[in-house]
């Protein structure tokens, strides 16, 4: 697999400063500044020319451990999510709880930061947040010049999708998994205006195609419901931001 690590460079000679450039695009802030500190130690310690990676170094973050481990199977690609939570009301008002009726993601490829640098990986979700999809959905996601790796969606309200066949001639396979396992985001977590959804663990099911075996969604930022339906309308939507993690047999 090919890295995206054409970002270092581009990174490399601003990294230890503000980019002017950067303050209309992103507001530019201290999360920002840490990623690009985060840049100018990885531009020192490793080759921008390489151009491979290996997946077995990649690993989950250590929370993920409260998850059933990915023993046995092997990391085949690493995703940002990018879009929204979706939730429906009965009504508008207190006595209302939000109901989840699934998500909607454009997922770009991070496999070959998750093996090659870890700590910029975990800063990703959090400036995916902050900044707008890309209009062309087929461009790449800033800060890290990210490819396109596929779409997440839903089958009915309770069925996860990740679709990873994007063109004609990029066919990664489909993973159509269910839940298995959640637990409460942890307390660092950046939680937006209503909080960080719970990292996940899925398993795939019938349907599948490729040899997709188990996802894992971590890192999230934001996408959960307020505490009550109250001022909100029957169907809306959570900005978020997460890692996804896709295991399998090679």
């Amino acid at each position: 697999m090919r890295p995206s690590l054409c970002f270092l460079a581009c990174f490399a000679a601003g990294a230890l400063a503000a980019p002017t450039w950067l303050d209309d695009i992103y507001d530019y802030s201290e999360e920002m500044a840490s990623f690009l500190g985060e840049v100018s130690k990885e531009i020192e310690k490793v080759a921008i020319s390489a151009t491979t990676c290996d997946t077995s170094k990649i690993s989950l973050p250590s929370y993920a451990s409260n998850l059933p481990s990915p023993s046995g199977l092997t990391p085949l690609y690493v995703a940002v999510g990018r879009g929204t939570q979706n939730y429906t009301c009965a009504t508008s008002s207190s006595n209302s709880t939000p109901v989840a009726i699934g998500a909607v993601a454009r997922l770009y490829n991070a496999t070959c930061i998750a093996a090659n640098y870890p700590t910029l990986l975990e800063q990703l979700p959090d400036l995916a947040y902050k900044i707008s999809l890309p209009s062309v959905e087929e461009d790449a996601l800033p800060p890290a010049n990210l490819d396109l790796l596929g779409h997440h969606y839903f089958e009915g309200t309770s069925t996860p999708v990740f679709n990873l066949d994007t063109t004609a001639t990029q066919q990664n396979g489909i993973a159509i998994t269910k839940k298995q396992s959640s637990v409460d985001a942890p307390s660092d977590a950046v939680k937006g205006s209503t909080g960080a959804v719970p990292w996940l663990y899925l398993t795939s099911i019938d349907g599948t195609v490729g040899e997709y075996k188990s996802v894992y969604r971590v890192t999230t930022v934001s996408g959960a419901a307020p505490d009550t339906c109250k001022n909100m309308q029957s169907t809306f939507t959570v900005q978020y931001a997460a890692l996804y993690y896709f295991y399998g047999e090679s």
